[in-house]
């Protein structure tokens, strides 16, 4: 199986579940009913969200819109490494999801915040993975509107 881009996923997912409903010989209403079905699924969600993370990325820190968005939380993990911010992010996220919880009950929940931290929860992760701890802290650096401290030899 060759590797396809993560925005054509969706589309190849919708695919295959209409031609899956047709080789049971289903009628024309049934297969498209399977590939909306496919299109709104829990995978085209994971997907969508790994979208938009990507999209965050390459922005990059420098951009408004990165720095308004991350910019408070950046100031939060300012001194820790990577693993440590990793470790503070994941408590802030479930801190956050159960507040949301009772929010939800009550009927006044806002995402915003949920989301937030579940990007960076993802951005992190993929930092880690690509051992980006050393480029971690110029982006933690930018996102505060710190000057980097750069060493005098």
């Amino acid at each position: 199986m060759v590797h396809a881009p993560r925005r054509e996923r969706d589309r190849q997912r919708a695919r295959r579940a209409a031609e899956a409903a047709r080789k049971e010989g289903a009628s024309a209403m049934a297969v498209a009913r399977a590939q909306i079905a496919a299109g709104f699924d829990e995978a085209a969600a994971i997907n969508g969200f790994k979208l938009r993370v990507e999209r965050l990325i390459r922005l990059g820190p420098e951009h408004p819109a990165i720095r308004a968005r991350f910019g408070a939380r950046a100031a939060m993990l300012g001194c820790r490494d990577l693993d440590a911010a990793m470790i503070t992010v994941e408590r802030l996220w479930r801190d956050e999801r159960k507040a949301f919880q009772i929010a939800s009950a009550l009927g006044c929940a806002t995402r915003l915040s949920l989301d937030v931290l579940i990007e960076l929860r993802l951005i992190l992760r993929l930092m880690r993975f690509a051992k980006m701890g050393a480029r971690y802290e110029s982006i933690v650096a930018t996102l505060r509107d710190e000057p980097l401290q750069i060493a005098a030899e």
